[in-house]
């Protein structure tokens, strides 16, 4: 039989688990990519990238579909024996396959330095690097430096093009020793288990460590309508369920849960139909008016693209507000900044201007808009009196929802996307085009700042934006009139 040949992210998921490496050989149609894993690899890439330009004479190795085209170049420019950096640079030993993100090529000795996005080196970097150094070494490469290099959070951007310090480089020649030893036996074992049949591996912690795995919903067996799994907090509760035989919540004996929330969920789903306390409609009448539904959009980029931020930081390009009088009038209000300039300033004049000095500002989840107004605030001491009074008018609808509201269709989530079908079905975020979720909204957003982005696709996504965004408030104004209505 002839050799099995391996890359190193074949190698990489194997390790995660051998059935993954089985099926990405041999049934790659039943991979499902998430589109935040999507997202994870487009930034991966801009990282790839920004590491490039500190190296402005790197030559870069293409041919990504071309492998015998790649080794070649690889061969033929370190065959000169001069000082070159190679970016991508392929190399081939014993079967498997490796391409070096950063090689500073000389024949005395040279610099291999491996990319990541993450803000730290996490242990199962280490083997990324050892398999890449096993085969450097039985190709001939004479290592002397072996480096990691993670996003430096510290770094401020200077909006230069400089990325001069964005990346901390730690040297882990020592670090990788264990996991290098390793390798070859590794290998060995992953080949063996590729000539054989599937693994029979069910799912388990192994199925999102280090990463998610994109054949998880081929491996979960099905599940009943309302499994137990969806209990929310603590695992414990969950696996003592499972470890008494229990997989339908519905089978789960009254008197068994003792958390009121699962006990909550419980009865919901026992009954087949929601619960409405009247505790939410008491607060929300003691509000007074005139009331602010506000919703915010982000953009944290891992390579800063402003000047004076941070890679990282939760920048806020979008906002949209519903005004609500007292005789239950609205009023539309929104802001969108596409001109590919810092959109924060005007972010934070426009939405003062909008909210006003009183009354509710109503949001689902206020952690996430107090830590982006609290950030405004410190960058924007001219604002900063009017950001922190906005901050002492938000009002969550969260907890509110959370401590009275449940129906079984929620599956155990009270994110505003599994609670708004149940009250409002009308309001579906699926018929919202190319911009549906939270993710969504940054990704599409840095579609649009993209120069080479076509105008029609530019405007489309503007509009997909502008709906998304106004689609979170109007939720909040019908979640609001559901509670009271309790």
């Amino acid at each position: 039989m002839s050799k099995i040949y391996l890359s190193k992210s074949k190698i990489l998921s194997g390790n995660q688990c051998l059935k993954r490496l089985y099926l990405e050989k041999n049934r790659p149609e039943l991979m499902k990519i998430s589109d935040a894993a999507e997202r994870q690899f487009a930034s991966g890439h801009k990282v790839g990238a920004a590491a490039q330009t500190l190296w402005p004479k790197g030559h870069l190795i293409a041919h990504n579909q071309e492998l015998a085209e790649a080794l070649k170049e690889t061969r033929d420019l370190i065959s000169v024996k001069e000082k070159t950096t190679l970016f991508e640079a392929t190399f081939e030993a014993d079967g498997v396959l490796v391409r070096n993100d950063i090689l500073e090529y000389a024949a005395k000795g040279a610099r291999l330095v491996e990319v990541k996005a993450s803000t730290s080196l996490k242990d199962y970097h280490l083997l990324d690097v050892a398999v890449q150094v096993w085969v450097l070494q039985k190709t001939g490469v004479n290592l002397k430096r072996i480096e990691l290099a993670h996003i430096n959070t510290d770094f401020v951007y200077q909006g230069d093009g400089d990325y001069a310090g964005l990346f901390t480089f730690v040297d882990v020649s020592y670090g990788i020793q264990d996991d290098l030893r390793t390798v070859p036996d590794l290998v060995a074992r992953l080949r063996k288990m590729l000539k054989g049949s599937e693994p029979d591996i069910g799912i388990g912690p192994h199925c999102h460590d280090p990463y998610e795995c994109p054949f998880l919903g081929y491996c979960t067996p099905p599940q009943p309508n309302y499994p137990v799994s969806l209990l929310p907090g603590r695992r414990a509760i969950v696996d003592a369920l499972l470890a008494e035989g229990y997989q339908d919540l519905r089978d789960v004996p009254e008197g068994r849960l003792t958390d009121a929330k699962h006990q909550r969920i419980w009865r919901a789903t026992m009954a087949g139909k929601p619960e409405l306390s009247t505790g939410a409609k008491k607060i929300l009448d003691e509000l007074g008016y005139p009331r602010y539904y506000m919703d915010f959009e982000t953009v944290n980029p891992a390579v800063p693209i402003w000047k004076g931020t941070h890679p990282y930081e939760r920048l806020p390009f979008q906002w949209s507000c519903e005004f609500e009088s007292a005789d239950g009038t609205l009023k539309h209000n929104e802001f969108l900044d596409t001109s590919g300039n810092a959109p924060m300033q005007d972010f934070s004049r426009t939405l003062l201007e909008c909210m006003g000095k009183k009354g509710p500002i109503f949001v689902y989840n206020a952690s996430f808009e107090k830590s982006v107004l609290a950030a405004l605030a410190k960058r924007f001491p001219l604002f900063k009196k009017g950001i922190n009074g906005l901050i002492k008018r938000i009002v969550d609808l969260l907890p509110i929802t959370r401590d009275h509201y449940y129906h079984p269709d929620m599956q155990g989530s009270w994110s505003i996307k599994y609670v708004l079908p149940t009250i409002a079905p009308h309001l579906d975020y699926g018929n919202l085009g190319d911009v549906q979720d939270s993710g969504g909204a940054p990704a599409a957003y840095t579609e649009i700042l993209d120069h080479t982005t076509p105008e029609t696709r530019r405007e489309s996504l503007i509009a997909d934006l502008r709906r998304y965004c106004e689609r979170d408030t109007v939720a909040m104004v019908e979640l609001v009139r559901f509670l009271r209505s309790g």
